[in-house]
């Protein structure tokens, strides 16, 4: 069952209308030296080559702080793809249950049904989160238009997205913020004013109280903001032809994250190509840590 200290810690970071992970347990780690995290990972036998039996539901309040001394290069990634799938997992789990009520009320609404109070309302949270606007939020266009945004992201775009904005999580924004993606705030005071900024500049990098906030936030951006408009229409077409959500082909929307543009797509097909991140497509959560 949650704990009340990881209900707690969920909220912190969650404005999402679905429940959160409905696993028997969840295992929130705090440790924050890389082998006393690996002893964790063996405790619960989770290695990335034998995952037929899932992955433990593990999430990390910050990233190891000794990752960017390990000299190590296959074991730094290893250390670090092992941190972030479960937690990729559950933040896609949370956004899967909010799919499956707009898929529920699609079919109600096709059969001239009407959606009961409770529904409404959560179709309603759902179109403030996925920022929908719409006076007639019962409507199948609107629900059409939160399907297109309420979907996942493969595990292996965001963990090769993960890697290169974090620079395998030993960027400053990852150690000191917790911030895998490089978001921003305009909040000032909230965030780290990152090295360089121009004069006159406002943002700041945005700071979480742990990674699982990260992940999320950046889920949320990919699903609602316009620059990445093309991936969401390229993950509707894979619905659509009910073919396998592909996150190198998904890639290939995100020219506008970056002001590298095409060659930051690339970088990012590259990373999942040379990684083998499409061994991680498939995998599920374990029912428990």
């Amino acid at each position: 069952m949650l704990t009340g200290m990881l209900c707690l810690l969920l909220a912190s970071c969650s404005d999402s209308a679905a429940p959160t992970y409905q696993g028997s347990d969840i295992k929130i780690l705090r440790t924050t030296l890389s082998a006393d995290l690996e002893e964790e990972f063996l405790r619960y036998n989770y290695q990335l080559d034998n995952l037929d039996h899932g992955v433990p539901p593990l999430i990390l309040q910050t990233l190891p702080k000794d990752l960017p001394n390990i000299n190590s290069t296959s074991k730094r990634k290893a250390i670090f793809f092992k941190s972030l799938l479960p937690m990729i997992l559950l933040a896609n789990n949370e956004i899967q249950r909010e799919r499956e009520h707009l898929l529920k009320f699609q079919k109600i609404i096709a059969r001239d049904q009407s959606l009961t109070e409770d529904q409404l309302h959560i179709l309603s949270s759902l179109a403030k989160r996925y920022e929908v606007r719409t006076d007639k939020i019962w409507s199948s266009q609107a629900i059409n238009e939160l399907l297109l945004r309420v979907d996942i992201i493969p595990p292996e775009l965001a963990l090769a997205q993960a890697a290169n904005e974090s620079a395998w999580g030993t960027s400053r924004f990852s150690q000191v913020a917790n911030n895998l993606f490089g978001e921003w705030t305009f909040q000032p005071g909230t965030g780290i004013v990152p090295t360089g900024r121009p004069e006159g500049a406002t943002y700041e990098v945005k700071r979480f109280e742990n990674v699982y906030g990260s992940i999320r936030s950046y889920l949320r951006n990919l699903n609602t903001h316009f620059a990445y408009s093309e991936l969401r229409q390229i993950r509707a077409e894979s619905r659509a032809a009910r073919v396998p959500l592909d996150g190198a082909k998904l890639a290939e929307g995100l020219f506008r994250y970056s002001i590298r543009g095409e060659e930051y797509v690339k970088d990012l097909q590259s990373l999942i190509l040379r990684n083998r991140l499409h061994r991680f497509a498939k995998v599920n959560l374990r029912a428990s840590s």
